[in-house]
């Protein structure tokens, strides 16, 4: 499952040193209750709901994914919420 964090050229970008990310899920973590899994960064640290909805509202960030149903359960977001994006492969 391929999954990006895409944020929006922009000086607020480069002032939060946000750009495009990597991110992989993960099942095998002590924050994964029930194993619902997150999704982490390269360098291990985790993307949650609030820091992404922090992004999409101030930055304009959007995921893009192979599976969006996962990332909505991950990220506990509701299906009508924008900014996931399907990706059209692996």
């Amino acid at each position: 499952m391929k999954t990006r964090l895409i944020v929006p050229d922009s000086e607020a970008r480069k002032a939060a040193r946000v750009g495009r990310s990597s991110l992989t899920w993960m099942t095998k973590c002590p924050l994964t209750p029930r194993g619902v899994g997150v999704l982490c960064y390269t360098n291990g640290r985790v993307l949650g709901s609030l820091i992404f909805r922090i992004f999409r509202e101030t930055l304009g960030a959007i995921i893009l994914i192979t599976d969006p149903e996962k990332v909505h359960e991950t990220l506990g977001l509701m299906e009508s919420e924008p900014e996931i994006g399907h990706r059209t492969h692996d």
